[in-house]
């Protein structure tokens, strides 16, 4: 796991501000390579092969064919044995695999044979072509952006924003898409100019030309079969993911939340580990806490179990650098314990297994009841006016009267529920999720704050071929009247206990109640004071000081749709001081009190 760098010209400084910025992705080496075509960084942070040997950026024997990685390949073993043959090895890494699987397969038959969640730049230079890659589903991210001097590109936008040649232009269509969803989907970006290359694509660059190509894509194909078959099938593929994310030559544990897919990811771990899984927890000293529930979890399985109590002071100090790592803005609080999380975590294990993904392949969420059985009288366009609800912090008259000037409505989400294919409406749903919210929010997240410290984070239920099975698999067993995830409940009764298996969906929960009233809720009216939105020039003040008025009267009642409005601008007017205000340094609270 690192992170890499790099751009179509020759420039030292350049390379070095751009590796160095992201220096917490990868502790434990670095390395350049450059020459007048290319320049090429990476920062790495060893998990398999911890030798010399996996030094990056690494090259042929003949020097024709040089990469930087930013990943695992979980499947390079098998894909060493097909290219041993041929080719002369000098190295245990994935990374080298990688090399000689393109010299061997090209770009989309490289692509093809990999399991894994990465991104890669390949530079040939017989060709002089640069081949970027990124997995399947964007468990890793790549940013790049074509300039005057040609492209550059990196594992995180700050990275990209070091090039003098990237103007920090905001992208007012992007931010009010990121309004409407509470991400921004597609391959742009909050700035103008710097894309995401999307997962599942290649891009290829030489001689000033760009070329994008999609390698692999999801088409939902139900089956015919029992129950019984799709369970074993289910069981047979969970049990070959989390086996092959057990590879690393460091320590390895598991986030427990006591939910569902967490418990089930830690339960199949413990089944084929000798040694006790260490499990992590965290919670707030709050009624929402789910120490309970993985405290049972973690005696039924015999884990080393660890918990943590964050204090909300120290998650309000924490928060204007947490912002910083995440590079573009992000409403999702929950960003915050999992930064603490990690940060805990760190201390006896480099590698954690998670259980994101699964609500989202298996319809695990309540929202996604709109697609149930239940609702087949209610005509679909209901139906799409109900889901675009919930993706909708602010609504399009809303979004109207916030901006100065006018944007252009994202259509994206419509655009998904309005498609013939796939036929079943629910699977429509799953499909925008797993193609837009994944990518760039929950993965988004888990990336970012596991590497701020350096620690890297696997997804079993996210492996290619679980994301296909899933596509097969009829809409009855993932989501069965207003029940989520039957398949999953069915394969847990084997590894969990019947309370767990059975309690109601609660995710990964932040009291914001209370945080918020406990000292955010000042800082946040001096972050956004109406002389700082009227300079900023960007959101309507009259607008902004009705919601702040109705967050004054908050009181001791519950957190209301307006104040995580208040909260959203918040944070992103926090992100606009560190991206465009600043030179992007990480920021003190303190900064947001003068």
């Amino acid at each position: 796991m690192c992170s890499i760098t790099g751009f179509t010209w020759e420039d030292r400084s350049l390379l070095k501000n751009m590796a160095d910025i992201v220096r917490y992705r990868g502790p434990d080496d670095h390395g350049y390579y450059h020459d007048k075509y290319i320049s090429l960084g990476h920062r790495r942070l060893s998990i398999v092969d911890l030798s010399d040997a996996g030094h990056q950026p690494m090259s042929d024997k003949e020097g024709t064919v040089t990469i930087v990685f930013n990943g695992e390949i979980y499947n390079h073993k098998e894909l060493r044995s097909q290219l041993e043959p041929k080719y002369d090895f000098a190295s245990n890494s994935d990374t080298e695999v990688l090399i000689y699987g393109y010299k061997q397969w090209g770009p989309d038959g490289l692509l093809k044979r990999l399991n894994g969640m990465f991104a890669f730049a390949i530079w040939d230079s017989v060709k002089r072509r640069l081949f970027l890659a990124r997995d399947r589903v964007g468990i890793k991210p790549l940013y790049y952006s074509l300039t005057g001097d040609g492209l550059v590109f990196a594992s995180e936008l700050k990275s990209v924003l070091q090039c003098p040649a990237v103007a920090k232009v905001l992208d007012r269509d992007a931010l009010a898409s990121y309004l409407s969803y509470r991400f921004i989907p597609g391959e742009k970006t909050v700035l103008k100019g710097i894309k995401k290359l999307l997962p599942g694509h290649f891009l290829l660059y030489g001689n000033g030309h760009l070329i994008i190509r999609k390698y692999w894509d999801l088409s939902f194909v139900i089956r015919h079969g029992s129950e019984q078959f799709f369970l074993k099938r289910f069981k047979s593929l969970l049990r070959d993911s989390v086996d092959k994310r057990l590879m690393s030559d460091v320590p390895l544990g598991a986030y427990l939340s006591g939910g569902l897919d967490s418990s089930l990811i830690v339960a199949i771990n413990s089944v084929l580990r000798d040694d006790p899984v260490k499990t992590f927890t965290v919670g707030f000293g709050h009624e929402t806490d789910e120490f309970k529930h993985a405290k049972v979890v973690a005696e039924h399985l015999n884990t080393d179990h660890h918990e943590l109590v964050l204090d909300y002071k120290d998650m309000t100090k924490a928060l204007p650098k947490i912002i910083w790592y995440m590079d573009e803005p992000n409403s999702d609080i929950t960003m915050v314990p999992l930064y603490f999380l990690s940060r805990f975590s760190r201390k006896k294990v480099t590698v954690v297994n998670t259980g994101e993904g699964a609500d989202e392949l298996f319809s695990g969420y309540p929202h996604f009841n709109v697609g149930s059985s239940s609702f087949r009288f209610v005509p679909k366009s209901i139906r799409k006016n109900i889901y675009s609800l919930y993706y909708s912090p602010f609504k399009s008259w809303e979004r109207k009267q916030l901006f100065t000037r006018n944007v252009l409505s994202d259509d994206s989400l419509r655009v998904y529920l309005s498609r013939d294919r796939p036929k079943d409406f629910l699977n429509r749903i799953l499909l925008f999720d797993i193609k837009n919210e994944l990518p760039n929010w929950q993965l988004a997240r888990v990336d970012r704050m596991t590497m701020a410290h350096s620690q890297e984070a696997r997804v079993p239920f996210l492996d290619h071929r679980m994301v296909e099975f899933s596509a097969t698999v009829p809409v009855t067993l993932k989501l069965r009247s207003l029940d989520g995830k039957y398949l999953l409940k069915k394969a847990a009764r084997s590894f969990l206990p019947k309370r767990i298996v059975s309690r109601k969906k609660q995710g990964f929960t932040t009291p914001r109640d209370a945080w918020f009233k406990s000292d955010f809720l000042d800082i946040s009216f001096n972050i956004l004071s109406e002389e700082a939105v009227r300079s900023r020039g960007l959101f309507d003040a009259s607008y902004v000081a009705k919601l702040k008025h109705k967050v004054r009267t908050l009181g001791d009642r519950p957190f209301r749709p307006y104040t995580y409005k208040f909260l959203i601008l918040t944070m992103f007017e926090m992100w606009m001081q560190m991206y465009l205000d600043s030179d992007a340094k990480v920021l003190k609270i303190d900064d947001f009190l003068r």
